[in-house]
């Protein structure tokens, strides 16, 4: 957790630095329609975007999320051409170093050279409830199809594990409006081993 927060915080650091200088030598005449393009398509996909919650709260937040997911490409290119501008050809394998730093990377990495896990079936309850609260990160931070397609199997799998342990339990969970980024552990059935000990 801390090495992604350090991670985004360079990345910031740097989107910002290279927004600012992107703004000062992008020709008025390109920087304009591009400005209001970049900002016409984070406010269609804000608009755009099907909540599948019911909140209003969280609905607010999932459009806005939409919307800033749909910018970044174009922040990102407008960042990439101002510290282009400034570093030269050093932009390239700083940008490379960017990418192959990244938390979801750096976890495939871990997860290639670590032994394999044992199944669902070994996993405790409180584990799989787990999984499924911090795998919404994941999905979030994925970079590729590959990736975003691996967690959410994962998840489905998560899912299909609590039905087979607690139907009902996941099933009140469900109902309860769950969010995608929800804890379903205080509704489905902990394993004796996920108990706090009894005061004795």
């Amino acid at each position: 957790m801390a090495y992604s927060f350090v991670w985004r915080a360079v990345c910031v650091a740097l989107g910002c630095l290279g927004i600012v200088l992107g703004l000062i030598v992008f020709p008025p005449d390109l920087l304009i329609p591009y400005t209001l393009l970049t900002i016409v398509i984070g406010l269609t996909a804000a608009v755009g975007h099907t909540p599948s919650g019911t909140d209003a709260q969280d609905e607010r937040r999932a459009s806005k999320q939409a919307g800033v997911r749909a910018m970044r490409p174009f922040m990102g290119l407008l960042a990439l051409a101002g510290l282009g501008f400034a570093l030269g050809v050093v932009v390239l394998p700083l940008a490379l170093a960017v990418v192959v730093t990244s938390p979801p990377v750096v976890r495939w990495y871990g997860e290639s050279a670590s032994p394999p896990q044992p199944g669902e079936s070994a996993t405790s309850t409180a584990q799989l409830c787990q999984q499924w609260h911090d795998s919404f990160e994941d999905l979030q931070t994925a970079m590729t199809p590959a990736a975003r397609l691996r967690i959410v199997t994962a998840r489905q799998r998560c899912l299909d594990e609590l039905e087979r342990r607690d139907p009902d339990g996941l099933n009140a969970w469900l109902s309860s409006a769950a969010s995608a980024a929800g804890d379903p552990s205080r509704f489905v059935r902990l394993d004796q081993s996920d108990a706090p000990p009894a005061d004795g």
